[in-house]
């Protein structure tokens, strides 16, 4: 009987060892098991104990940067990584910038360390069939970062990020490490692409925020002057940076998916920095393809110029100058310059001050910001076109197809129909209130669309945004994936919630605590009765 107690205690202690892992994890439903509340949306759906962030920054195109559908996978393809549950984000035929974030409590000056599995499935299904091999030729990558100020936004300088990964149909883990400088700490989860596939999928799970590792802070900025503008690798992000060129200068051509928020990170600037180096740009969330955007002028070109620029940025007047600083005003009085001369060295225009990025957090409550050019209403432009090849890419021979019937609806309903003709320039919805419509696309007798019979687009006041659908003789219409199946919906609150449906799992090892103490202490008891016998 005395081996009872060894035993016993072996026993205790393998109970109480999953309760010191369970709080070896700073992050609340790491594993993405618990429940999953709606965010806005019906298809959208997160983990109760993550908050959700994504982008609607300008399109060029209408697949770029939409808002992904979000909901549990419990698989298969693939199946999670553990447990009964990943957390799936995906939009087909489109892109998406997105990220799950919390935040935690630490101790200052503490070292953290991040880490996640991700994996992603990107690629065209061939025949109708989920088959297809994810294809690196997305431009999709997922990274893990840790802002050690504790703050919400991901496109924060101070952010610490592990290197970018691009898991293409395996689970991979990311780790990043970092010091902590306030008592609050937020972990991002972190994905993108470059172009649309109609299968566009990243899975998350297992994250955790543990104490240790190596810490460090985030790369400081780059430092203005005559240093050069750092390359950064393409698969960094969307932009591929352009090389000087032979007067000192560098212009960068804008490419399908590039903002000038993206543009700027890709050359070590600031968006303010690019926009003073082009005063034409008007509204920086909206630039066209092929457009010419100055990213360093001539070396000819002098600084007292540029700095005047800035300075401007502000709306300053020269009244208003001249009183903010008497002295200046009087030395530029006495300066020995003619009246012919000034007038042939005008001061240069004015730069509007940059609204702030375009950036919606549904958890946070943010919108778009408002635009109000002089109140102009927006424009949504469609055209129906002969996918001869059935490419989904408008050839020069493929030519406007009559027809097909659009159909497009707003928030309030349907705001009108028309059919198509053979004209070459596309038909256009005016007049509309600047918010989110649906354009639905019925093919000619006879044809199958090509592209996605449906593009949701948001409609920009005085900016007019053009779609193009595409149809082929003799094919049978394009159905995007069907999303996941939701499960255990069971709020549905906007705002994060905390702790799980079933509290069984969070106590499991205090149950299990609870009943080896009255093991152990019925093994005393039984010893007692043998010994006494």
């Amino acid at each position: 009987m005395q081996r009872i107690f060894p035993l016993l205690l072996i026993a205790l202690l393998l109970v109480s060892a999953p309760l010191a892992a369970q709080d070896g994890n700073a992050l609340r439903d790491g594993g993405m098991e618990g429940t999953y509340t709606q965010r806005g949306r019906a298809d959208l759906n997160i983990p109760a104990d993550w908050s959700f962030w994504y982008t609607e920054a300008p399109r060029s195109e209408a697949w770029q940067n939409l808002p992904p559908v979000g909901f549990p996978h419990n698989g298969p393809g693939p199946n999670p990584h553990s447990g009964g549950r990943a957390v799936n984000l995906n939009k087909g035929f489109a892109t998406f910038t997105a990220a799950l974030y919390q935040q935690v409590s630490v101790q200052q000056g503490a070292n953290v360390t991040a880490s996640a599995w991700a994996y992603l499935k990107t690629c065209d299904i061939p025949d109708g069939f989920d088959n297809c091999t994810s294809a690196a030729g997305s431009g999709a990558y997922t990274r893990v970062g840790i802002d050690p100020n504790g703050g919400t936004d991901p496109y924060d300088s101070d952010i610490v990020w592990s290197g970018n990964a691009a898991p293409h149909d395996t689970w991979a883990q990311l780790t990043v490490s970092a010091t902590t400088t306030g008592t609050t700490a937020t972990v991002f989860l972190f994905a993108t692409q470059q172009w649309p596939l109609e299968l566009n999928n990243v899975y998350w799970d297992d994250a955790a925020l543990v104490g240790g590792g190596a810490g460090g802070a985030a790369a400081p900025a780059a430092v203005e002057g005559a240093t050069p503008i750092p390359t950064i690798p393409a698969e960094v992000g969307f932009v591929q940076p352009q090389t000087e060129q032979g007067d000192g200068s560098i212009v960068h051509t804008v490419q399908p998916g590039d903002t000038i928020d993206s543009i700027a990170v890709a050359y070590g600037l600031t968006r303010a920095e690019v926009l003073a180096v082009n005063p034409d740009i008007r509204d920086p969330r909206i630039i066209q393809i092929g457009q010419q955007i100055i990213i360093r002028p001539p070396a000819s070109a002098a600084t007292p110029e540029v700095t005047a620029e800035l300075l401007t940025a502000e709306n300053i007047t020269a009244q208003e100058a001249g009183t903010a600083n008497p002295e200046a005003t009087a030395e530029a009085s006495a300066a020995p310059e003619s009246t012919a001369e000034a007038a042939n060295n005008p001061p240069p225009a004015p730069v509007e001050s940059a609204p702030p990025a375009p950036i919606r957090s549904v958890a946070g409550g943010d919108v778009l910001p408002s635009i109000n050019p002089a109140g102009d209403a927006a424009q949504i432009c469609i055209s129906l076109y002969e996918d001869i090849n059935a490419d989904r890419v408008q050839e020069a021979d493929e030519v406007a197809l009559p027809g097909g019937v659009i159909t497009l609806t707003g928030a309030s309903g349907v705001v009108g129909e028309h059919a198509m003709d053979s004209s070459p320039e596309p038909y256009c919805f005016a007049d509309l209130a600047a918010s989110e419509y649906t354009a639905s696309m019925q093919a000619p007798q006879g044809y199958g669309l090509t592209t996605s019979a449906q593009l949701t687009v948001r409609a920009i006041a005085g900016a007019k945004v053009n779609l193009a659908f595409g149809a082929a003789q003799g094919v049978l219409p394009v159905t995007p994936p069907p999303a996941d199946e939701l499960v255990n919906v069971t709020a549905q609150s906007d705002e994060p919630q905390t702790g799980t449906a079933n509290p069984l799992p969070d106590n499991l090892g205090l149950i299990l605590f609870g009943a080896a103490g009255v093991v152990l202490v019925a093994g005393m008891g039984i010893s007692l009765v043998l010994r006494r016998r």
